[in-house]
């Protein structure tokens, strides 16, 4: 960007007219929105976090100093923070190990509609899991079993469940 269009972003910032935040959005959204899914691999959790990102540039914008560095910089650093501080929440983490049981689905979905070489393929794989998790990928996966349905079927606890297969998880990501 021109040092024009950082200096009347940041002028606006200071006064906190409203412009700033378009201005701000129209000139460098699409590169924020980048850095942030670098982070997040997630583009509709990076669009929520682009929009806290836009806010806490309105709400903080006026504490923006350029002698410490350009607008640019401080935008990216804002940006990247924000998407940082995410990974750390609890939906993040829960989101990541949804993408991860939908990869174990898609390889339970190839060995009931794939050749024979991938069930052969699938079942060897499963075969290298620990027994308690062997049965627990199973139940849960092929036999359609709720992670509370296990735990009330084998008498095991809830967490104890969802650790388990969240290993078995990795383990199989990790051989494949």
């Amino acid at each position: 960007m021109t040092p024009t269009i950082e200096s009347k972003i940041s002028h606006l910032l200071a006064e906190r007219n409203k412009e700033a935040i378009e201005l701000v959005f129209t000139h460098y959204g699409s590169l924020l929105l980048n850095i942030i899914n670098r982070v997040l691999r997630d583009d509709e959790m990076s669009e929520d976090v682009l929009q806290s990102v836009l806010l806490k540039i309105w709400q903080n914008g006026h504490n923006f100093d350029s002698s410490k560095g350009s607008l640019f910089t401080w935008l990216v650093r804002v940006s990247k923070n924000a998407a940082i501080d995410k990974t750390r929440t609890k939906d993040y983490r829960l989101s990541q190990e949804s993408k991860n049981g939908v990869e174990v689905v898609s390889i339970a979905e190839s060995i009931s509609t794939g050749d024979e070489i991938e069930k052969l393929y699938a079942k060897q794989l499963i075969a290298q899991l620990p027994g308690d998790q062997k049965v627990l990928i199973n139940m849960s996966f092929f036999e359609g079993y709720s992670h509370k349905e296990i735990c009330e079927n084998l008498g095991i606890p809830l967490g104890t469940v969802k650790t388990r297969i969240r290993t078995a998880i990795k383990h199989l990501r990790s051989i494949i």
